[in-house]
């Protein structure tokens, strides 16, 4: 098993799901709020009915494209796949 793959991907889906949750987070309270203030809602039904609906509505999409900016940002290696033979175990070891 190649570890360094391993680390790399492990790198990858705990640092995009980590800012995917806050992202979701910040923006499904501010929408909640927002709808709190508008609509005249209570806190249990703005974070329930708004808040919990968007904060998984966005954690998925973030899910989904938050990848390669972080990628261009420099946060994340590079994908596990285009590791070259020098990180592969050598078994002469």
């Amino acid at each position: 098993m190649n570890w360094y793959r391993l680390y790399a991907s492990l790198q990858i889906w705990f640092a995009v799901c980590l800012s995917s949750a806050f992202g979701a987070g910040c923006w499904s309270f501010v929408a909640a709020g927002l709808c709190r203030m508008a609509f005249e809602l209570g806190d249990n039904e703005s974070m329930l009915l708004v808040g919990l609906p968007l904060f998984v509505i966005l954690f998925v999409v973030f899910i989904k494209f938050l990848p390669e900016p972080l990628r261009r940002a420099g946060l994340l290696s590079e994908k596990p796949e285009r590791f070259g033979p020098w990180l592969k175990q050598n078994n002469n070891d």
